[in-house]
């Protein structure tokens, strides 16, 4: 294979494919966001299902063609890619099935038959990674549009799709999610694409299988999913009803089920649902539910107002919550609210978080997000999107749950507080010096033998009349404590001119320019 250690180039720069490295190749059809990449290691801990727990960074430079080579050749840990660059575009996007067992054969000839352009990986856990591939970069929005229709005929409606989002904000500092790539050890990988016969292949054959499966841009755009068609007995319902009693309900949810398919027969025949729910638990179980249960489904119905269970199985896994609203006896008003997937906290003085709300991601402060209603107002303002009201107490456990799994951001030095105190006491003390001591009693900061001498007061007023501090995070005593915390700053009660005063006294501070990082790191999601 190619390498070196030369930086990493954009595909465009690439030459014709017949004249790349193998690396360039792999490069090509995996490049993402050319700003981070990705890292993840296993620890020795253990997750509920027995996975070993991993801890995931993104690091904040380019990916040099030397990482890329690194992962080809088996060095740890694995390259991880985001996929969606700046102008939020992609040239992949992914369905990350993460349930167990999962049977690659007869999830690629699920794919085979309702032909659908994926091509199936195995994760290294064993799971399975659907890839949509393109040959140029496209919308985000569009890709994930796709895949999520995608992800739904196959019975994977609530498996993760990367990218996670359909418009990046780096300006915001955000980087988006990572995805491990597959051939990590390409010569003896366990991570590795199926053929269309469910055949394990090697590197150089993806490469000839990804010309024959790649897409244009206008391909995409014309990509028409087959959705299952509707018997009569299910016009107008919604497509995971369509699709149940199209793939067949599965082992134990009958129950659940004919529950859904009850509110279905409610909306429709509204005056006969209770007798007609007989045929359809006949059509559509298999075997069919026993008279004493389903008794006990019509009962539940019948007193209540039920509307789908759209987050619940069977259901959950063939939800198209947008193809469901357009349907006569689909999910209506009661279509659930936009759902939180992921926090990031971006770790600036004070913190800002990236709270991704089903698609799109909203930028908010701790006190908003710390609020229901207050976090709706900013939904409403930045993605046109309030949130349905919920308690405090469920809010809490939301945000308990979200936060266990939290994307921490590192965020540059100019943000942090103590670099931000740093450098105002800078300005401060040098850019007026007093020439005496006595010039402290006009507001000035006097620097001798290396200790400077102020009034608070005074610097409080610089920092309020440039507008340079937050003040409300920052109160005027709580500043005052962190100059004694950081600087070992202390109050001296003395007289200057013979004039008694108070005034701070410690060692100076002087800056030829700001401190910067030159690695920076966040702890993200990943899958």
């Amino acid at each position: 294979m190619g390498g070196g250690d030369r930086e990493a180039k954009p595909p465009s720069t690439i030459g014709k494919q017949e004249d790349m490295t193998d690396l360039e190749r792999f490069k090509n059809i995996f490049y993402g966001l050319d700003i981070a990449y990705g890292q993840t290691k296993r620890t020795d801990e253990f997750d509920e299902r027995g996975k070993h727990k991993t801890r995931s960074f993104i690091i904040k430079k380019e990916p040099i063609d030397k990482l890329w080579q690194d992962h080809l050749n088996g060095v740890d840990p694995a390259l991880g890619i985001i996929p969606i660059n700046q102008e939020s575009k992609c040239k992949w996007a992914c369905i990350d099935i993460d349930t167990y067992p999962v049977n690659h054969k007869q999830l690629i000839n699920k794919i085979k038959e309702k032909n659908l352009p994926l091509t199936v990986f195995r994760s290294k856990s064993g799971g399975a990674h659907c890839f949509l591939f393109t040959d140029t970069f496209v919308p985000a929005i569009l890709l994930r549009g796709k895949l999520k229709e995608m992800a739904a005929v196959l019975g994977y409606a609530k498996s993760e799709i990367f990218p996670k989002q359909n418009v990046l904000h780096v300006d915001r500092g955000d980087r988006g999610s990572f995805l491990n790539l597959p051939y990590h050890n390409a010569q003896r990988t366990v991570r590795y694409a199926f053929n269309e016969e469910g055949t394990a292949i090697s590197l150089i054959e993806f490469f000839a299988l990804y010309n024959k499966v790649k897409l244009t841009e206008e391909t995409l755009k014309q990509l028409v999913i087959k959705k299952n068609t509707a018997p009569p007995l299910l016009e107008g319902a919604p497509p995971c009803l369509i699709s149940l009693a199209t793939e067949g309900i599965p082992e134990g949810s009958r129950n659940n089920a004919m529950v859904n398919y009850a509110v279905y027969l409610k909306k429709r025949f509204p005056e006969t649902w209770d007798t007609e729910i007989f045929t359809y638990n006949k059509e559509f179980c298999k075997p069919p539910l026993p008279k004493a249960e389903l008794d006990k489904v019509i009962e539940s119905i019948r007193k209540t107002d039920y509307n789908y269970t759209c987050k619940d199985a069977p259901i959950e896994s063939f939800c198209d919550a947008k193809k469901c609203v357009l349907q006569k006896y689909g999910v209506g008003d009661g279509v659930p609210g936009p759902e939180i997937l992921e926090i990031k906290k971006y770790q600036s003085d004070p913190p800002i978080y990236y709270v991704l709300v089903g698609e799109d991601s909203v930028e908010v402060d701790s006190t908003t997000l710390h609020e229901p209603d207050k976090f709706s107002i900013a939904c409403m303002d930045q993605i046109d999107l309030p949130m349905m009201p919920v308690s405090k107490v469920i809010w809490r456990k939301i945000l308990q749950k979200l936060f266990k799994n939290l994307g921490v951001i590192e965020a540059p030095d100019s943000t942090k507080v103590d670099i931000q105190i740093r450098e105002l006491l800078a300005d401060y003390i040098n850019k007026a010096p007093a020439k005496n001591m006595e010039d402290i009693l006009r507001g000035l900061a006097y620097t001798e033998d290396g200790t400077s001498y102020f009034k608070f007061k005074d610097f409080w007023k610089y920092l309020i009349r440039t507008k340079t501090w937050p003040d409300k995070i920052y109160p005027k005593q709580k500043t005052a404590r962190l100059l004694a915390r950081l600087f070992s700053a202390k109050e001296i009660a003395g007289k200057i001119d013979g004039k008694s005063a108070r005034y701070m006294e410690m060692k100076t501070i002087k800056l030829d320019k700001p401190n910067t990082k030159e690695d920076q790191m966040k702890e993200a999601p990943f899958a």
